[in-house]
């Protein structure tokens, strides 16, 4: 780059250049810093929630009587009778009304890590 189109003077001769006032983008790279920070610290936060679902939900469904082996990616479905909480595959909406247990508990799905996921809706 030729001498002449520097933004800045390259010979003694010329006045030397001075920070005047640094506060403002100190203050701004501060406050970038926060909330990158801030932002990871929520992601954080959130994973660590998912995580605890993750486990209670995961004991929950270990916990409840299964009459049958599991295979991992099948949906199953944990219903509740007469206090004893189970284990079926038979979608909530495919029951009789005679034979509809008491309660149901939800719907999840066995991981090939072992872990139960919880599913958000009935399907």
């Amino acid at each position: 780059m030729s001498n002449s189109l520097l933004p800045f003077g390259n010979s003694p001769s010329f006045p030397a250049i001075e920070m005047k006032c640094t506060f403002e983008w100190d203050n701004h790279l501060a406050g970038k810093a926060r909330d990158t920070i801030t932002a990871r610290a929520e992601e954080i936060k959130n994973d660590y929630d998912d995580l605890t679902q993750l486990a209670k939900d995961t004991e929950f469904v270990n916990a409840v009587e299964k009459r049958f082996e599991v295979q991992v990616g099948k949906d199953y479905y944990v219903y509740e009778n007469k206090g004893k909480k189970f284990l079926s595959f038979i979608e909530p909406f495919n029951w009789t009304p005679r034979t509809q247990p008491e309660h149901y508990h939800g719907w999840f799905r066995l991981s090939p890590d072992g872990t139960w996921i919880r599913n958000p809706d009935i399907p």
